[in-house]
């Protein structure tokens, strides 16, 4: 993941539209290239695939993953109640494990295991997400210009 620090209209919805219309081996390395990509692999050899998402802190691996979830979501034509709640399961968990550092306002402090399962017609049935690694030393005694995590003011206000 590398983040800009900005919006980029590179990963605009209109942008999506655009790339899921390119052929695949057309396109530049992106986000929205490996969800196709995953996917249409997955649809193509019915195995499971994996997508890795790695980067230093701040990197913006956390938007690069609720990217995918979006691209998945869209180009697998699911909707409802399941796969709005495997996209909208990321803000809870950011509340309970985000918190702002020197470097990032919000950076999260754990590491995630997203998994998403389809039926046979290619739709998302469920997804789950596992939190790990939790940065427990924060809840005590966070850092000098560092705060605890995002819960806490939230409970508080």
């Amino acid at each position: 993941a590398l983040n800009p620090y900005k919006k980029v209209s590179s990963c605009s919805a209109e942008a999506f539209e655009e790339m899921k219309k390119a052929p695949e081996d057309s396109l530049p390395p992106h986000v929205f290239k490996i969800g196709l990509s995953a996917y249409s692999g997955m649809v193509r050899s019915k195995t499971a695939q994996s997508i890795l998402i790695s980067g230093e802190s701040g990197a913006g691996k956390t938007e690069t993953t609720k990217l995918c979830m979006t691209v998945l979501a869209e180009v697998s034509g699911s909707s409802g109640k399941k796969t709005e709640s495997a996209l909208e399961s990321g803000i809870v968990l950011e509340a309970f494990g985000n918190a702002k550092t020197v470097y990032n306002n919000n950076s999260s402090r754990f590491g995630k295991w997203c998994s998403v399962h389809f039926d046979k017609q290619g739709h998302i049935t469920a997804s789950r997400i596992r939190s790990y690694l939790l940065e427990k030393s924060r809840v005590v005694g966070p850092s000098e210009g560092e705060r605890n995590y995002h819960i806490f003011y939230h409970m508080l206000a």
